[in-house]
C-alpha cells in the first residue's frame, strides 16, 4: 500500500508535538487496555473510563489489523484499527497530521500487520466490541511488536507518567512512576483498612512527598 503525501513545512513538526496540551498528564495507554479488560463489573469499566476519558494515553505495541485511507475536513488521514497485545483488546484512531502520516509512509511504510506507538485521547472504551477508541491520534514511532527486556513503557523512561490507578474506593487516585514502591503497603492497608483506607493513605503519602520534594528543589 502506498500512502501518498506532499511534503509541509517543518513547521509541522512543532505543531504536531505541542497537538496535545502541556497540562494534561500523558498516561499508560497499554495499562488502561490491561485494567479495563481486566475489570471486575461494569461499575469498575465505568469508573476507568471516566478516569481515562478526554486524556492523552500512550500506546506502544499496537499491531495494524486495518489501515484505511481516507480524508477528513478536506484533509488527507489515515484510519486504523490496532491490536493491543496485553489486554487482546482493539484499538481505533485516526491520524491526520502531516508529520504522522509522513512517519506512517517511510520505508518500511507502514502496512497490515506492522506495529506502531502512538498518543491519543482516549474517547471512549467499549467491553461488548472490546474496543477502544481515540480522539485524533500521534504516530510516535514505528515499533516492534511486543516489549524486550530494557526501558520500554513510558513510566520507565518519565518518571512523571501514571504508573498505576485505582478506582476500587470511592474516587479514584493515581501514582507517578517516582512513587511506584508505595504498592508493596497495598496488601496491608486495604486488608486492615479498605479501599478508601488505601486511597487515604496514598493522597496523603504523595502529598506528603510533592511537599519535600518543593522544598527540596527550593534549596
Amino acid at each position: 500500500m502506498k500512502i501518498l503525501l506532499s511534503p509541509r513545512p517543518a513547521i509541522w513538526l512543532l505543531l504536531s508535538l505541542l497537538a496535545l496540551p502541556a497540562a494534561a498528564r500523558t498516561s499508560n495507554g497499554n495499562d488502561f487496555a490491561l485494567y479495563f479488560s481486566e475489570a471486575r463489573d461494569d461499575r469498575d469499566r465505568r469508573d476507568l473510563l471516566d478516569e481515562a476519558r478526554g486524556r492523552p494515553h500512550f500506546f506502544r505495541y499496537l499491531q495494524i489489523m486495518n489501515l484505511e485511507e481516507t480524508t477528513m475536513d478536506g484533509r488527507k488521514a489515515v484510519r486504523i484499527t490496532a491490536f493491543e497485545p496485553a489486554s487482546l483488546m482493539d484499538v481505533r484512531f485516526t491520524v491526520t497530521k502531516p508529520v504522522s502520516l509522513a512517519l506512517l509512509r517511510k520505508h518500511p511504510v507502514t502496512t497490515l500487520g506492522s506495529a506502531l506507538a502512538v498518543t491519543g485521547k482516549v474517547v471512549d472504551a467499549d467491553d461488548e466490541t472490546n474496543t477502544i477508541t481515540l480522539g485524533e491520534t500521534i504516530v510516535r514511532h514505528k515499533d516492534r511488536l511486543s516489549p524486550k527486556r530494557g526501558k520500554e513503557l513510558l513510566c520507565e523512561v518519565d518518571p512523571e507518567a501514571v504508573f498505576y490507578n485505582y478506582t476500587a474506593g470511592s474516587r479514584p487516585v493515581t501514582l507517578t512512576y517516582k512513587d511506584r514502591d508505595l504498592i508493596r503497603h497495598k496488601k496491608r492497608i486495604v486488608a486492615g483498612k479498605g479501599p478508601d483506607g488505601w486511597v487515604e493513605f496514598l493522597e496523603k503519602e504523595v502529598a506528603r512527598r510533592d511537599r519535600e520534594r518543593k522544598a527540596e528543589r527550593s534549596k
